[in-house]
């Protein structure tokens, strides 16, 4: 960390843009602001009154930022040291205001038209929209790599601090055999807004997000963004989701032939009685070191759990933002062009033919991860790819695993010409 600090002094101040100004994005704005070697030039949302209500909320005084849309006046905001406040999502992709842009927006389409327009902008991006990595990640990456910038995960969500656990045991010399998560809240596949509308505005959410929470749409999406970038699969459709301890991690995550439940090594998971916690489950690589990991008290092996007791969201988002910039490398992005696992759509419902199907977080499906040979064989649709205007074929039954054939998908949208694109690229 002290390496980073040095080069971002040396670098000089580092320019964010944030996209998207939910719990996420109007957190990471707050802290910004009050940390040294960042400037927050751009904060775009697709509504002007959220935009203006969130700049209060944060007590951010009206002569600090200027709402705009027009280039000009940007640039003028600009040169005042003024915050842009602003609809005009095309600002915040501009290398003449940003070094780096942070998409806070959790829309896979709004986010594939941001990070592209950016990437070839040749600015760096931070992604906060998991949702969108999961779905065309490897892509992102190449286009990326192409234009010499980087494309990044963040530290904080549970793929980053989950690939930190990853590259630190690897670095250490462990063999990692499995990678997981805790899950805070119930799992009910059939989750609908409705039923959790009153929660959701307690806890300060929207019912969709709320939504995709407990139907396990968002954990297997995480967990998909680890696979692509690690090359772990799930061990069974939709994982195994058990029930530990952080203390009884490796005793609930043996093979089969060792009287537990997985088939292989190599897998991701999650886990109930752990969050906000992330682990890894390693095996000590000679005699040496297991008699050291005994020693230390981490267990009696032949596995041992690392576990991280927490994860902090955007609040460790400045450091990915750092390393993008100054050192040129993510915290965690795809590692190959294709896919190590989809997580692929399952209706809640009957849908009937001629239906619009709505995506992540609606009443219509939900989200399994399946590794990529399943899906590619049963030719599975990632829950990614339906926006609001996929169409249904056929008569889908509740439950069912839903195929390209059976549904028309929105060739306009961007996702889905980046996913046609995705699917045509060889390693």
């Amino acid at each position: 960390m002290f390496y980073l600090n040095k080069k971002m002094k040396e670098y000089g101040t580092i320019r964010v843009s944030i996209v998207g100004l939910g719990l996420m994005g109007g957190s990471l704005l707050d802290q910004l602001l009050r940390l040294e070697g960042f400037r927050p030039t751009i904060v775009a949302a697709r509504d002007k009154d959220r935009i203006i209500n969130k700049l209060k909320k944060l007590n951010i005084s009206e002569n600090d930022f200027v709402f705009t849309n027009d280039i000009v006046e940007a640039i003028s905001a600009y040169e005042r040291n003024l915050i842009i406040a602003t609809t005009n999502l095309e600002l915040s992709t501009m290398r003449i205001f940003s070094d780096c842009v942070c998409d806070a927006t959790g829309s896979v389409e709004l986010g594939c038209n941001i990070t592209l327009r950016a990437l070839k902008n040749k600015v760096h991006v931070v992604s906060l929209n998991v949702e969108m990595d999961a779905t065309v990640g490897p892509i992102l990456r190449k286009i990326a790599r192409e234009n010499n910038v980087v494309y990044s995960g963040s530290y904080g969500d549970e793929p980053g601090a989950i690939m930190e656990l990853y590259e630190f045991a690897k670095f250490s010399g462990f063999e990692v055999l499995h990678l997981g998560k805790g899950k805070n809240n119930i799992l009910n596949n059939f989750a609908t807004n409705e039923m959790l509308e009153n929660e959701a505005l307690k806890k300060g959410l929207s019912p969709r997000m709320l939504t995709s929470f407990v139907d396990g749409t968002n954990t297997m999406i995480e967990l998909n963004a680890v696979c692509n970038a690690t090359g772990f699969k799930p061990d069974v459709v939709g994982c195994h989701f058990i029930e530990s301890t952080p203390k009884d991690l490796v005793d609930n995550f043996k093979l089969k032939e060792d009287g537990g439940v997985f088939n292989k090594t190599g897998t991701v998971d999650f886990v109930k009685g752990i969050h906000p916690g992330v682990f890894a489950i390693v095996r000590p690589t000679s005699e040496v070191m297991e008699y050291e990991m005994k020693f230390l008290q981490m267990g009696e092996g032949p596995n041992f759990s690392i576990y991280r007791p927490y994860h902090l969201t955007s609040i460790e988002t400045p450091i990915s933002i750092a390393k993008a910039v100054v050192l040129e490398d993510s915290s965690i992005t795809p590692i190959e062009n294709a896919p190590f696992a989809e997580t692929v759509a399952v209706a809640k419902r009957d849908i009937k033919a001629g239906e619009k199907i709505d995506g992540i977080g609606s009443d219509m499906v939900f989200g399994t991860l399946v590794d990529v040979e399943k899906s590619n064989s049963e030719n599975l649709v990632p829950i990614g790819l339906i926006t609001n205007e996929t169409i249904a074929k056929e008569n889908i039954k509740k439950g069912v695993l839903i195929c390209y054939n059976m549904i028309e998908l929105d060739y306009k949208s961007k996702v889905v010409k980046l996913r046609k694109e995705q699917n045509n690229l060889t390693n």
